[in-house]
């Protein structure tokens, strides 16, 4: 118990980011599809500059907002990941990631529900829960790695 009360800022981070995620649901269809075409018409833009070009837009905008949404969600699973390895909620560390690979995304899409001109769909949820598992692997492996360096360290210092 006293890990979990020396360690629980760790968790501050990742309820910030949820509240990213949340505030980029609450944003009005008009202004997410100006800023992902945006975003698609500069990449565009910058694949031009290595020879590639980009055939039909629109295809081109779709695809950019669902690496928008995996991208998003693999933060938030790098940051739970972390977290979990830091300071686990439950004693089961499964159990914990497993809550937010499900609750997030769900509620996620779910608040996209009542934002006019917008619609919670499964396939983005999929998107999501698939982000946050890349993201997580990716952040347990790092946490992993930075560990092991840091006892062979501390075993080269004690030597």
């Amino acid at each position: 118990m006293m890990k979990m009360r020396k360690h629980w800022w760790i968790w501050i981070p990742v309820i910030l980011y949820i509240g990213f995620i949340y505030s980029n649901s609450l944003t009005a269809a008009s202004v997410s599809s100006v800023i992902s075409e945006t975003v698609a018409a500069e990449l565009a833009s910058f694949l031009k500059h290595f020879g590639l070009t980009v055939g039909n837009i629109e295809l081109f905008h779709y695809y950019v907002r669902k690496m928008a949404h995996f991208t998003e969600f693999s933060g938030l699973g790098f940051l739970v990941s972390i977290a979990i390895c830091i300071c686990p909620l439950f004693k089961r560390r499964s159990l914990n990631f497993i809550l937010f690979l499900m609750l997030v995304p769900f509620s996620d899409e779910m608040l996209q529900r009542l934002v006019p001109g917008r619609t919670g769909q499964f396939s983005d949820m999929m998107i999501d829960c698939s982000g946050i598992l890349v993201g997580g692997l990716l952040g347990y492996f790092i946490f992993l790695a930075v560990k092991d360096c840091y006892n062979a360290l501390q075993k080269k210092s004690v030597q």
